[in-house]
């Protein structure tokens, strides 16, 4: 669950950076029609909960530069799209 983790916060990080999407990471993860967690509440909910430790420290390292990839999108896998497979999910 780490490397998924570590996975989507650069992958964030790197959508900031891009030209195509927001230049900050609020704009990023609020922007309509991209993450299902902000459009369910599960994210407005998790938030209230607190930020768990594992989270926390996914975002740390890829904050820190431990953590290198040059994706801006992620799917669950449909075994179509080729790119970097973790769990369910790939990563493009």
């Amino acid at each position: 669950c780490q490397h998924q983790w570590q996975r989507n916060t650069k992958m964030i990080m790197n959508r900031v950076r891009s030209s195509y999407f927001p230049n900050t990471v609020s704009g990023v993860i609020y922007q309509g029609g991209q993450f299902s967690p902000v459009a369910s509440g599960r994210l407005a909910y998790r938030l209230e909960q607190g930020v768990a430790s594992d989270c926390m420290s996914a975002a740390q390292a890829v904050l820190g530069g431990t953590s290198t990839t040059n994706c801006l999108y992620f799917r669950v896998n449909n075994g179509i799209i080729e790119g970097t497979v973790i769990g369910n999910h790939v990563f493009y």
